[in-house]
């Protein structure tokens, strides 16, 4: 990934980060690419976020699992890193709260 278009696709993410959210849907994912082998199981959550409803679509923190009415956090999270002089590329993730 270009470090513009990291940067471009990271510009709201103060928007969400650090809020809680109440869990809606979820799919456990139990198969991964190669490269996110070790994040098994993970899920996709959707959210909605308790200060104004806004629903969400989202990673749920890996190894963990999520039940509907959970409540969240919404948190950053390491996704790879290229190699030693490449940028490590971040994400949201949510995690229990």
């Amino acid at each position: 990934m270009q470090i513009t278009e990291y940067w471009r696709s990271n510009k709201t993410w103060s928007k969400y980060l650090g809020r809680k959210a109440k869990v809606l849907a979820v799919s456990m994912m139990d198969v991964a690419a190669t490269d996110q082998v070790e994040l098994l199981p993970y899920a996709y959550l959707l959210l909605e976020l308790l200060d104004n409803q806004e629903k969400i679509s989202m990673m749920g923190a890996a190894h963990q699992f999520f039940l509907i009415g959970d409540e969240v956090e919404i948190v950053l999270r390491k996704i790879k890193k290229e190699g030693p002089t490449e940028i490590i590329s971040y994400g949201l993730k949510a995690s229990h709260a």
